[in-house]
């Protein structure tokens, strides 16, 4: 029998739902990798406050299932990693020392990873960490469409206009998340 991976997952709706696929510690180590990925500025948030982890542990307890091995191992060597260079946990670190790390890690040089199936664990975080920035916020992430904004996308829209589909152009309509239009039930705005 098939079932609905999302009909167990965490809503995104609901944020503080128990990160039941990682540890405390693991949940960590990622929220301060992804964070020192894309960090907050001037400009807006940064990837935790975005929903990047929400994302992954929704995923990790649906359709990402296999990759949490891979997520464990990798974040262990980072933490490994913090421990034998700087004598402290990878999220405890200074932020030049988790960026240092995170170099390592992107040169696959992290020796904790050796030759396990993590050690391309750098160019699958990279990837779903765009996947929790930008995907529609019914997987997880992409809270309250920030990432959208701060490109300035508008999302699941009815349609665009001629004018809309202009090189250069921007579009000024709120975001809007799939879960908007089904929210609709047909009605939308006419362009």
């Amino acid at each position: 029998m098939t079932t609905d991976p999302s009909a167990s997952s965490p809503d995104p709706r609901h944020p503080d739902e128990p990160r039941a696929a990682l540890t405390p510690g693991e949940t960590a180590t990622l929220s301060a990798l992804m964070e020192r990925l894309f960090p907050a500025d001037d400009l807006g948030p940064g990837a935790v406050e975005i929903g990047v982890v929400d994302y992954l542990v929704r995923a990790f307890a649906g359709p990402y299932n296999g990759w949490l091995p891979i997520y464990r191992r990798g974040l262990a060597a980072l933490d490994a990693a913090a421990q034998r260079e700087h004598g402290l946990p990878f999220a405890g670190a200074p932020a030049e020392h988790r960026d240092a790390i995170i170099a390592q890690l992107e040169r696959r040089q992290v020796k904790e990873l050796g030759d396990t199936d993590a050690e391309d664990f750098f160019e699958v975080v990279w990837q779903h960490l765009r996947e929790g920035l930008f995907s529609d916020p019914i997987h997880g992430g992409n809270r309250q469409m920030l990432g959208w904004r701060l490109i300035g996308f508008p999302g699941a829209q009815y349609g665009y206009t001629a004018e809309d589909q202009q090189l250069d152009v921007v579009i000024t309509r709120e975001p809007r998340s799939v879960a908007d239009l089904r929210s609709d039930g047909g009605a939308h705005d006419e362009q």
